[in-house]
């Protein structure tokens, strides 16, 4: 088994657990309002003081798993979208492709297609490497490395009033890199 199909494997376990844990939240959902209204007889009765309710909190909180949320971005046929009209090529040696630093969930259409890689400790972000890019930035020249298959969130993302990468759009001034992200260097 190569890279790829161990990693399409894993994208499809993950898939099935997610589908299974959603199956499973109307059951957990009904047991929790059932335990609600037992909580709030038992206290109407005189059973159950603030006190025990407070245990109850405490014991609960102690108890509950801390998983991590699976997240996918409502389905659009990333295909459809209308392409931006920012000519980026011109403005990289400003913004430092910026925009590719950002954290964003996939669409069941980007998983299914199986080129856009994401996050393994937090399914489905998009992957970024360890110099907080995202890992198809091609760093030899910032362009995109799966440019026809990007997310939509890639295609339908417009800069121009997005703070966080610029200043001013129509005089190019950037906005400061975030804290700890450097400029990928281009070659």
């Amino acid at each position: 088994m190569d890279g790829d199909e161990i990693y399409q494997a894993l994208a499809t376990a993950l898939r099935r657990l997610e589908e299974a844990r959603e199956a499973d939240a109307k059951e957990r959902a009904a047991l929790a309002a059932s335990f609600e209204q037992l909580l709030s007889l038992l206290q109407a009765k005189g059973i159950l003081n603030e006190g025990h309710l407070r245990l109850i909190e405490k014991v609960g909180e102690r108890a509950a798993p801390s998983r991590r949320r699976v997240r996918l971005r409502q389905f659009v046929d990333k295909y459809a979208l209308p392409g931006g009209d920012i000519d980026c090529a011109s403005r990289l040696h400003l913004c430092h492709a910026r925009c590719c630093a950002f954290s964003f969930e996939l669409t069941s259409q980007d998983l299914d297609e199986g080129v856009v890689r994401w996050e393994l400790e937090e399914p489905y972000l998009i992957r970024h490497d360890a110099d907080g890019f995202c890992t198809h930035l091609d760093r030899a020249t910032l362009g995109c490395g799966i440019y026809e298959k990007r997310p939509a969130t890639c295609r339908g993302f417009d800069c121009r009033q997005d703070r966080r990468v610029w200043l001013d759009f129509e005089n190019a001034i950037p906005a400061p890199m975030p804290p700890g992200l450097l400029p990928p260097r281009i070659g």
